[in-house]
This record gives C-alpha cells, sequence and structure tokens, in this order.
C-alpha cells in the first residue's frame, strides 16, 4: 500500500536537473502545482528539496510539462541516464561513491528505490554475476508495483527507471548498462489505447480471439501484432520466477490440463517502428505478473578500480564533508523523530497493559461461561447424534411410502390408497389367478373425429371425458389399470378384495352412460355424436406385476379379458354388453335383453351375451 505522497522529491530534482542542462533553466517547471506554503517560501524551494515527498500527480505533470519544455523524444529515458554523469541523485550520491564497483550499486538497487518511491518494489532475482557466453556481467531485476498504483498511468516512469539503472556503470567510465525487459504487466488494450505517448499513432489496440490487432501507425493497415502464450516459471536461485519462457497453447488441452493454469500473456511477434523510435518489440512479452529487468555491462579493468580508490580518497574534501555532515543531520533529525515516536509508543503500551488486565479479567469470566456453553453444546450433541441415528431409517421408510403413494394413485381411488398404505402393503407383488370383473369402454367413431379436430380442442374434450369417468372409477372402487387413447381398461376385486365386483362394475358402466349423455351437447358442437361401447366380463384370470425387471406393469391378462374386450368391440355407442358369467351375479339390480352368443378366440363354446338397460 503507497502512501499519499509516494514520490520523493529527489526524482523531480533529477528532471530539473536535466531540463537544466538541456535549456539553461527550469523556469515555469513547477507553475501551477501546490505546496506547503506555510512552510515553504517558493515552489522550488519544496519540489527541489530531496528530503520531502509529493504526490503522484504533480510528478506525472511535472515529468510530462519537462518533456514538453525539451521537446525530445527519448526524453524520459535519457532524464534517468542522466542522473550518473550530473550527480543528481542528491545525498544518494555520497553513499555511490564509496562503491568499488557497479555490481555494488546494482545490489543496492532496492535500498535506493526505497529512497526514490513508494509505489512499487524492486528484488534483485539474479545478484550480478559474469556471463561468460555473453562476455559480461548479468543482473536480474523484478519490479513489482503495489495493489494501489496503476502501473498503465506510470508508463513513463518505465524508460526513466530503465535509464537510471543503464547509468550505473558510467560512474566507472563504462559504457552505460543494456537493459532489456523481457516481461511488463502492461495491458496492451489499456496502454495503447490511452497512455498520451501513443495517442498520436492511432494503434487502436484490440485483443480478440486470443490475438493482438493493431493499426499500423504508418499505413494504417490493421495487422497482428501479438498472440497469447502461458508463461511457464524457471528456476533461479532456488525460487520459480517468470522470465520470459513461455509456451502457445496445445490442441486437445482442456480445463481440466494442468498447463491452463499457468498465467496468460501477450507476446509480441511483430516488432513496430516509426521512424527511429520503436513502439512495441517482438518478442517481448505484455500482460505478465510483474516487470523484469536483464542487465548487462562491461567488467571494472584493474585501472577502473584504482581510479575509484582515488577518487574515493580524493572525496574526503570540504565538499565530501558537507555533504556526508549533511546526510548525519537528516540521519539525526530521523532519530529524534524516532524516539518521539518510541515516547508515544510507550504511552500507547501503557494503555495496552491497562486494556491486557482488563481482558484477561474478561477471560476468566469467559471460560467458566465457555465451560457452561460447553456442556450444554455436548448435551446437545448427544441428542442430536440420538435423533440422526434413527433419520436415516425414517426417511427411507417415507420414501417408500412415497413411492408406494404415487404407485397406488396412478390406479386406485384415493380411498383405497389409503386403505393399502395403513396396512404397509404393496401393489400386486407377485401375479395370481383371482376371481375378478374387468371392463372395456371405448369412444365410438373417435378416428374419424379427430382428424376434423384442433390438437388443442381434442384435448379438452377427452381431458373433461376422461375426468368424469376417472371419478366414476374412484366412487365405485375400480382399478384404472390403463388408458388407451380413448379407451378405458378398469378391473374389480384386486388389490382390495370385493364379493360385489360384478354389480359395482355394472352400476358403473350404467353411469358412465348417463354421464356421457350430459356429454353429447358439449361434443355436439364440434360436430361429433359421442357415445360410448362398454363390455363386461366376470371370471377367473391373472393379475399382478407383469413384466421384466427392467419394467413391470401392474395389470390383468387371459382369456377371460380377451371376453371382455371382445363384448367391448360388439358394443354400440350406448350398449352395456356383459357375459353370463357376469348376468348370473347382477340379474337381480340390473334389467337386461338378451343379444345372442358370440365367438371369443381361446373360448371353446360361444359366449352369451346380454345387454343392459340404462332406462
Amino acid at each position: 500500500m503507497s502512501r499519499t505522497d509516494c514520490i520523493c522529491n529527489r526524482n523531480i530534482k533529477i528532471i530539473a536537473e536535466y531540463v537544466d542542462s538541456k535549456l539553461g533553466h527550469h523556469d515555469l517547471l513547477f507553475d501551477g502545482l501546490s505546496y506547503p506554503s506555510d512552510r515553504y517560501a517558493s515552489r522550488d524551494g519544496f519540489f527541489l528539496n530531496e528530503d520531502e515527498w509529493t504526490t503522484y500527480k504533480n510528478y506525472q505533470e511535472i515529468f510530462r510539462k519537462a518533456k514538453e519544455m525539451v521537446g525530445e523524444a527519448f526524453f524520459y529515458y535519457y532524464c534517468g541516464a542522466s542522473s550518473a554523469g550530473l550527480r543528481s541523485w542528491g545525498r544518494l550520491q555520497y553513499f555511490v561513491r564509496i562503491f568499488n564497483k557497479p555490481c555494488d550499486g546494482y545490489k543496492k538497487i532496492p535500498f535506493f528505490n526505497k529512497h526514490l518511491n513508494d509505489t512499487k518494489d524492486i528484488d534483485i532475482i539474479q545478484p550480478p554475476i559474469y556471463d561468460r557466453s555473453i562476455g559480461k556481467i548479468r543482473t536480474i531485476l523484478r519490479v513489482q508495483y503495489h495493489s494501489d498504483i496503476d502501473v498503465h498511468g506510470d508508463y513513463i516512469a518505465d524508460p526513466y527507471r530503465r535509464g537510471l539503472i543503464a547509468s550505473i556503470p558510467t560512474i566507472w567510465g563504462l559504457k552505460p548498462a543494456k537493459v532489456r525487459q523481457p516481461l511488463s504487466p502492461y495491458d496492451p488494450e489499456i496502454l495503447f489505447n490511452r497512455e498520451p505517448e501513443f495517442a498520436a499513432f492511432g494503434l487502436n489496440a484490440e485483443i480478440k480471439d486470443g490475438r493482438l490487432y493493431i493499426n499500423h501507425p504508418v499505413n494504417s493497415e490493421r495487422i497482428t501484432a501479438g498472440k497469447r502464450v502461458f508463461l511457464e516459471p524457471e528456476p533461479v536461485n532456488g525460487n520459480n520466477v517468470f522470465l520470459g519462457k513461455y509456451r502457445e497453447k496445445q490442441i486437445g488441452w482442456d480445463s481440466g490440463n494442468s498447463e491452463t493454469a499457468l498465467p496468460e500473456a501477450i507476446l509480441i511477434t511483430e516488432t513496430v517502428r516509426v521512424e527511429n523510435r520503436i513502439l512495441m518489440r517482438a518478442g517481448e512479452i505484455l500482460m505478465a505478473p510483474y516487470f523484469i529487468l536483464d542487465a548487462t555491462y562491461d567488467r571494472v579493468s584493474f585501472f577502473g578500480r584504482l581510479s575509484q580508490v582515488f577518487r574515493v580518497k580524493n572525496f574526503s574534501t570540504e565538499e565530501s564533508e558537507i555533504g556526508l555532515v549533511e546526510s548525519n543531520d537528516r540521519l539525526r533529525e530521523e532519530v529524534e523523530d524516532r524516539n518521539r515516536a518510541y515516547l508515544e509508543l510507550g504511552k500507547v503500551n501503557a494503555e495496552l497493559i491497562e486494556a491486557k488486565n482488563e481482558l484477561e479479567n474478561y477471560n476468566r469470566n469467559l471460560e467458566q461461561m465457555v465451560r457452561e456453553q460447553t456442556r450444554e453444546l455436548r448435551t446437545a450433541k448427544e441428542e442430536l447424534l440420538s435423533f440422526n441415528r434413527n433419520l436415516e431409517a425414517r426417511v427411507h421408510d417415507q420414501v417408500e411410502e412415497l413411492k408406494r403413494y404415487n404407485e397406488l394413485r396412478r390406479y386406485l381411488s384415493p380411498n383405497f390408497a389409503e386403505r393399502i398404505l395403513s396396512g404397509g402393503e404393496r401393489l400386486g407383488t407377485e401375479p395370481q389367478r383371482k376371481m375378478l370383473t374387468v371392463v372395456f369402454t371405448d369412444i365410438r367413431n373417435f378416428s374419424a373425429f379427430t382428424d376434423s379436430l384442433e390438437p388443442e380442442e381434442l384435448f379438452h374434450l377427452l381431458d373433461c371425458y376422461i375426468s368424469e369417468m376417472t371419478r366414476l372409477i374412484h366412487q365405485y372402487d375400480g382399478t384404472l389399470n390403463k388408458m388407451i387413447g380413448d379407451g378405458l381398461l378398469v378391473f374389480f376385486g384386486d388389490p382390495i378384495p370385493l364379493e360385489d365386483h360384478a354389480q359395482r362394475a355394472v352400476r358403473m358402466a350404467v353411469d358412465m352412460q348417463r354421464k356421457v349423455a350430459e356429454l353429447k351437447p358439449q361434443w355436439a358442437q364440434f360436430g361429433h355424436e359421442l357415445g360410448i361401447g362398454i363390455g363386461i366380463n366376470t371370471g377367473y384370470m391373472t393379475v399382478g406385476n407383469i413384466g421384466s425387471d427392467m419394467h413391470k406393469d401392474y395389470t390383468v391378462i387371459g382369456n377371460q379379458v380377451n371376453v371382455a374386450a371382445r363384448l367391448e368391440s360388439r358394443a354400440a355407442s350406448g350398449q352395456i354388453l356383459i357375459s353370463q358369467r357376469t348376468y348370473s351375479r347382477v340379474k337381480d339390480i340390473a334389467a337386461v335383453e338378451s343379444v345372442g352368443k358370440i365367438s371369443v378366440k381361446g373360448i371353446h363354446g360361444p359366449v352369451i351375451t346380454y345387454n343392459v338397460l340404462t332406462g
């Protein structure tokens, strides 16, 4: 987290002295900027005081204004690189002069960074070491911005920082270090479209389908300048660090692949240049977790080291004494500030001790409360465990009961379903032979009628018809076994035994014909003369769950079922045809007329048939 005044005025001094070296003055550089006028007589007095810190906003305005005043294309880099030659580091310059070689300076970069800003941290990933493959000393730095600092807003500090780092070897008369930046955390859509340094080029950067597209700044042609890659860590001194190694997404990767956990980045594939300025360089990687700076420089010769020794000796002059005295004075002020802070901390510590004593008293009472609550929780836990022991069995029983209810509701009246559930029985587990009465019903000429109706109209008529028929079936405690299109299969006597199953079946059939007569006007509106034929037979048949383990159906089968189906097929609209077996059981309650004999496949003799009168 960065403080409000996050930029040390040492940076402002470096900028101002570089402008002075170019223009001979820095007039108007600080115009319009706020400063503590109660403590300083002028803006110069404040902004050139290296012990003060200013806001990020002031720093940005000063830096961009300085570039505008000088009018130099690579101003930010040259400004940083000038610091060594102009000795514009302030008191930090005295620390630099006691270094034996550039390696000492690079090792102290994290220290210098903390005295220049509070926006980022710099770590040494690889200390300076001689690389025989290139014949130079190489060091690798990592720059990571604080979470509350927008790295894109600090873009101009990027070349400035590289210039500072490149200038270190020049203190020993060497060439500036070559500083590569293979990784940067910039989002290209934000950087290239919003940063004023790129605004004039109209790049219109866009990431789409894993590619970076831009308008070429020279001919405005839309080109592919980058692509998505996955960064791979590399071991450096026992740590895994992203240094620029990457892989492209392979065909066949999926979301479960471990490689997809690697951070994504954008690899620049096209070097984009405008005159002598490179806007983006092929091989650099953007959207990385942090900056990586790879600095290489020459070794100091024996004579260079010797000259440094004399430089340190010659440094013991009035100038050096004054500089070191000023540094010590500033450090002494910091110590005094620290002592005052210790006094304040002592007061706070006394208050904390008092609070600690109060807290200990509270804790003693709290322990007793916790013990009591623990006992209560233990009791509640035991009760809960006791309850849970039987919960699974109860849930299983309830699920089974619900299954039985759903199974029974499909076939039986609510009254029968409740009776079976209360007895804990299941519906027809094994097929068995029983004396039952079976009923078939069917709407006459229904197939021809459906061709002239819309599906919605047909659905409405059938829904009303079947609802009324089902109500009557349940009223007489019949078992609705099947609905086959407009036909129904009902039987009586199972799963609840009924002594009067034949009588119930006939009474139901009579009421069905009467209800059909009531529904006729409604069907007549749609051009159909509603009428049903009913066939009833009584006899021994097989009833139960019939079928395979994959699919079983509760139903009735047998020759006597076929007789009822045959009677229904012979029944005209409005007729109820019953067999001799059924007639023998209902002759005292129903008026009938003889129809004759019919033949049924599987039955040896003809079936004597009667028509039940419904008038």
